[in-house]
């Protein structure tokens, strides 16, 4: 048998705390290591958002073939806090669980063979992110971590056989595709997977108890990522409750703390002005045996996803769970694991964006029989390929018998540098006056380490929380300041008019107009009065307004057709990603009487 060091995240599932896809990733692995009878020496990172503040920094528990140690940040980045966690354990190999837990191994195991899983894309999750927050360094960030384990792993796994083939390119373009690797097989695909124990319910959280017994019952679960689309889920949701007085939906989960902070909000602010905001139910985050019970008790799940990379070569971890709860499941058509659901006749899809045929195969999940069919479908089709044993058979054969790649040690011609070097980054920091988070990570080693050369080792705690307060993913790119000089006290019903106003652009984000960006800022306004509120109109912004700027804006409006006394609301919208009041700039609010 052989021992294996493992770096991954926490919490594991059976731990008093709600997981998350890289943990429930951990388990897999290392469930199917203990399983084969080898020793595991697993350090996890805590999640951020999810332990309690005043656990310990190292928190050890010993098991059959299992030395867990779960970390905090401050131990994670600090390969002087690490090494005596390790050393005594005496590893054969290790294994990085997901990309970012590549740097850490890296930095701390010599010359060990090195397993690197990489959970998903990472660079198109990038991608998201730099969209959704308006900044392209996101991407220098998240390269640190995949060029890590591109220049050090000696076996890679991915999600999709599509990532795999995604990570065959990285590795062409490093260099690694020489002659040395020749015949070499690189990379793997492991899906996501799951135990095959089905799930046993402990009582009931909605049905029979706030809603009716008959109700047909949508669930979402999970964290609302950069990738979900929550503007068609919502507008298939209204559908379907406009079609259905019997559909309810659920939403479990909610905002990633530290990655994405702005998605769940902005559905959030979509369920507050439905008509049908009653049969909506937010429950948050739920301990594990609560969103079981909510699994059995609902009709169907749903996942949407924006088109993007990110969707195309990744996977989804809940709909394994759907699978494991019996429960059809409606998802867009992008993923891999979303076909072979359909493929099976466990579920639907859908093309992303399509609210309309979204809704279509939600009502079909209604139909009795063929809901009744897709929840046999879905367990065969777990027990048959998404087990934790259907899917590890590659792994286990590596560990046996770990190795190095055959380039190690060789002459390897470097077709890239890393462009964004330390030096680089602190000019950066310099110039701009702000501390982007890949040069954090890259100094927050030497700095430990000082502090803890002179006895201060106890700030790195409160260093770190100050940190992440500077380092806030919540804080918005989308603000705005309106200056109206003179807004009309009284306009007449139906009034064709203009508004002369000014905005500023005081956020971070370039305002380009949709002429140029598919995800281009438009202004939009509406009436809100006599017990109604109209539907947004759109107007197009005139230039492109760089942050720090205004522009001058004469924006033709037209009054609302019937007289009262209404307030006239002026927001901006970046397409397809937010409007600028739903991530803290707020909206003008002028009021205005309409007269006949």
């Amino acid at each position: 048998m052989t021992r294996i060091l493992v770096f991954g995240f926490a919490p594991l599932p059976f731990e008093p705390y709600r997981t998350a896809g890289p943990s429930l990733r951990t388990w897999h692995f290392v469930s199917v290591l203990r399983a084969a009878g080898h020793d595991i020496c697993l350090i996890a990172n805590r999640i951020a958002g999810i332990y309690p503040e005043d656990l310990p920094n190292i928190v050890t528990a010993e098991s059959e073939h299992l030395l867990y140690h779960n970390v905090h940040d401050v131990v994670w980045h600090d390969p002087r806090a690490l090494r005596p966690l390790i050393h005594p354990f005496a590893p054969e190999c290790a294994l990085a669980i997901t990309t970012p837990a590549a740097g850490i191994a890296a930095a701390n195991i010599g010359s060990l063979p090195l397993w690197c899983d990489l959970y998903g894309s990472v660079m198109a999750e990038a991608q998201l992110k730099a969209l959704l927050y308006a900044d392209d360094r996101y991407l220098a960030h998240f390269w640190s971590f995949e060029r890590h384990a591109l220049e050090r792993a000696d076996k890679f796994s991915a999600v999709s056989e599509r990532q795999a083939w995604s990570v065959v390119g990285e590795l062409g373009i490093w260099g690694r595709l020489n002659q040395w690797t020749c015949g070499y097989p690189f990379v793997i695909t492991i899906p996501i997977a799951t135990e095959a124990t089905p799930f046993t319910a402990t009582g009931r959280c909605l049905r029979g108890v706030r809603i009716p017994e008959d109700a047909f019952l949508i669930l979402y679960s999970g964290g609302y990522n950069t990738w979900t689309d929550v503007d068609t889920l919502f507008n298939a949701l209204e559908r379907v409750m406009s079609l259905s007085p019997k559909a309810h939906f659920v939403s479990t989960g909610g905002i990633i703390y530290g990655h994405d902070d702005f998605t769940y909000r902005r559905f959030e602010s979509l369920i507050a002005e439905s008509a049908y905001r009653e049969r909506y139910h937010l429950c948050g985050w739920l301990e594990a045996q609560a969103l079981i019970n909510l699994y059995l008790e609902s009709d169907v799940a749903v996942n949407t996803d924006r088109f993007a990379y990110e969707t195309m070569l990744g996977s989804r971890t809940r709909i394994l769970d759907w699978l494991r709860a019996g429960l059809p499941c409606v998802s867009s058509d992008l993923t891999e694991l979303a076909q072979s659901v359909a493929a099976y006749g466990a579920g639907l899809t859908y093309p992303p964006g399509d609210a309309e045929r979204l809704a279509e195969c939600l009502l079909a999940c209604a139909e009795p029989e063929r809901n009744a069919q897709m929840r046999q479908n879905a367990r065969r089709l777990l027990v048959e390929r998404y087990t934790y044993q259907a899917t590890s058979a590659e792994l286990l054969a590596w560990v046996a018998s770990p190795c190095r790649a055959p380039d190690v040690g060789k002459p390897m011609l470097r077709l890239v540098r890393p462009y964004r070097t330390l030096w680089v980054e602190l000019g950066e920091m310099v110039r701009t006056r702000r501390l982007s988070l890949s040069l954090a990570v890259k100094l927050w080693a030497p700095v430990a380490a000082v502090l803890k050369t002179f006895g201060l080792g106890g700030l790195l705690r409160a260093l770190a929380r100050r940190g992440q307060r500077t380092l806030r993913f919540d804080i918005s790119p989308y603000q705005v300041k309106w200056h109206v000089p003179e807004p009309p006290q009284s306009v007449r019903t139906a009034q064709a008019f203009t508004l002369d106003a000014q905005a500023r652009n005081i956020g971070e984000a370039l305002w380009l107009p949709v002429a140029q960006s598919s995800f281009g800022v438009n202004i939009a306004y509406r009436w809100a009065g006599n017990g109604q509120t109209t539907a947004w109109e759109r107007l197009t912004l005139p230039q492109a307004v760089p942050p720090h700027r205004s522009i001058a804006l004469s924006l033709s409006l037209r009054a609302p057709s019937k007289a009262g006394e209404y307030v006239l609301e002026l927001d901006l919208v970046r397409e397809g990603v937010t409007w600028f009041s739903q991530t803290g700039s707020g909206t003008l609010r002028l009021p205005i009487s309409v007269t006949e």
